[in-house]
């Protein structure tokens, strides 16, 4: 089965869809909102989707949040969308839609797009690291995403960094969400942290602004040291940044920075951390979605 296929990806904001072709090529993008209403909503919003595109494709592959458990189609978790916790969502859209159906972790298909075809493609063993809300990612073992005895492998958000483990600040989300980022950027300018964009930020360091220069100096050490600790754990050929963030020339530029430092001093040699950034971002796991759906179905 090497056709057209549907993919899908869940996004606690919006859903986003596209048909993606055996060349990669997408077509018929679309979105719409995700629905907080049930899973009898979500899986009729899924099917809205499929309809839209019946004849046309071969099958369907999702991107979604949470640890999920591919092999049977089953959200263990659902992140944002809780009420799809324990969710059989392979069946029960199967129910709706009579094709081929394949579902994987939303972190986990971008990963597995840069490991096929992307920034990682060349590599036996890499990481990505996605820098949104939370801190995502993916662990790749022999080209291949490892998705963990729990389907948790990858879920850096919820490493802890202090022992003060009852708070989410004492968590690498906390302190690498990029609503961190945010936040010191908003209190260095007197503003609201609603009043402050990513964009706003990196103006900001652009333009020379020594205060919020300091605050991303101070967010990316944070990931440097991670990125140390990682290397001696895992020992990856490389790492790749994934999104929005990550297009930031200035953000990769001191990432590098505090890696070269920490690396320099560091009491014990180790092999030096490559990093990147990934290859694909708005498609990323769309792109994901259709090699998950090629790996289930052409085996």
């Amino acid at each position: 089965m090497a056709g057209t296929c549907l993919c899908i990806d869940v996004g606690g904001t919006f859903i986003k869809y596209a048909k993606v072709d055996s060349e990669r090529n997408l077509s018929g993008y679309g979105k719409v909102e995700t629905p907080y209403k049930g899973i009898e909503v979500y899986v009729e919003t899924l099917a809205d989707i499929y309809r839209k595109f019946e004849g046309e494709v071969e099958g369907i592959s999702l991107s979604v949040p949470g640890m999920i458990d591919s092999k049977n189609g089953v959200c263990v978790t659902a992140g944002a969308l809780e009420y799809a916790q324990g969710l059989a969502l392979v069946e029960e859209l199967g129910k709706k839609c009579p094709v081929p159906i394949a579902v994987m972790n939303d972190a986990k298909s971008a990963a597995l797009a840069e490991a096929t075809w992307g920034a990682l493609a060349d590599c036996e063993d890499s990481i990505v690291i996605t820098l949104g809300t939370g801190v995502g990612g993916a662990l790749i073992k022999g080209g291949e995403v490892h998705m963990g005895k729990h389907f948790a492998a990858g879920e850096f958000s919820t490493v802890a960094l202090t022992d003060a483990v009852d708070s989410k600040d004492a968590l690498w989300c906390g302190q690498n969400g990029v609503g961190r980022l945010l936040t010191l950027a908003a209190r260095i300018k007197g503003k609201d942290v609603s009043e402050v964009s990513g964009e706003d930020v990196f103006r900001w360091v652009n333009e020379g602004d020594e205060m919020v220069t300091m605050a991303l100096d101070q967010y990316t050490k944070t990931i440097a040291r991670m990125l140390i600790n990682l290397q001696c754990i895992f020992d990856p050929d490389r790492f790749a940044f994934g999104g929005g963030i990550s297009r930031q020339p200035k953000l990769m530029e001191f990432i590098q920075k505090n890696l070269d430092y920490y690396y320099a001093v560091f009491p014990s040699p180790i092999p030096k951390p490559e990093i990147t950034t990934c290859k694909y971002f708005n498609e990323a796991n769309l792109l994901g979605a259709y090699g998950n759906f090629l790996k289930t179905f052409q085996k």
